[in-house]
């Protein structure tokens, strides 16, 4: 698996990301496995506002009346599918649970999380940093750096802002509506021991355990904002 693979995989993931939490928000999840992979689960809700603003975009893109459809299709969905299993995701599957509500489950070698997800004996840590995001950025081709760029997001602009300023530079230029669903969203990140083990342990106070998994949830403010690294793991 090559460096371009693998960096190609987290733009197509990130950037879905980054359109779903700025609206209702969403979830990642990640399993660890005994045979070394980890088992990739993502949920994506882009909520009324980012879908109105990215349909307006697509419409410009697409002036046949394809953007009516809505922003997740079962064609877009199965689209998505190939390419990340083209890149070496393995039994990909997504799906459009709606017009603005697409799921996403895969499995992933360790070779595709090295820089993000480290594994022990009896732990897993997930960590996400500034360098990590702008990495993701760059590796983006110019038309998606376009999409990412509408959002204006301090993590990529490298710009020092309180989550609380960017909220209000996506008020003045997108509406409140738009700055309301940004301040509500929420990202749940749950990191999950491997089958038959429990999570005995998270390195967040505030983590939820229950069976195998130790959820977390992080303001999506903190996320388009990170100025720092964010870092959870897990322990059974």
């Amino acid at each position: 698996m090559g460096m371009h693979k693998g960096k190609v995989i987290y733009a197509t993931i990130y950037l879905s990301v980054l359109f779903a939490l700025t609206g209702c928000g969403g979830s990642l999840g990640v399993s660890a496995r005994d045979d070394g992979k980890a088992d990739l689960a993502l949920f994506m809700d882009t909520g009324k506002a980012a879908s109105a603003m990215i349909l307006s975009i697509m419409a410009g893109l697409y002036p046949s009346g394809g953007a009516q459809e809505g922003v997740f299709t079962p064609e877009r969905a199965a689209a998505l599918e190939k390419g990340l299993s083209e890149s070496g995701l393995e039994a990909v599957r997504a799906k459009a649970l709606s017009s603005s509500v697409l799921s996403l489950d895969a499995e992933a070698g360790p070779e595709l999380f090295s820089s993000m997800v480290s594994m022990g004996n009896r732990s897993m840590t997930l960590t996400l940093s500034p360098e990590t995001m702008r990495g993701l950025y760059a590796s983006m081709d110019a038309q998606t750096r376009g999409y990412a760029d509408l959002f204006m997001a301090p993590v990529f602009t490298g710009d020092a802002m309180s989550g609380e300023e960017y909220a209000a530079l996506i008020a003045s230029v997108y509406g409140a509506g738009m700055a309301g669903e940004i301040s509500d969203a929420v990202m749940e990140i749950s990191l999950s021991a491997p089958k038959g083990k429990k999570a005995v342990s998270c390195s967040d106070p505030g983590a939820r355990l229950s069976g195998r998994r130790a959820t977390v949830t992080v303001p999506l403010l903190d996320l388009l904002t990170l100025d720092r690294d964010l870092s959870w793991e897990v322990g059974w």
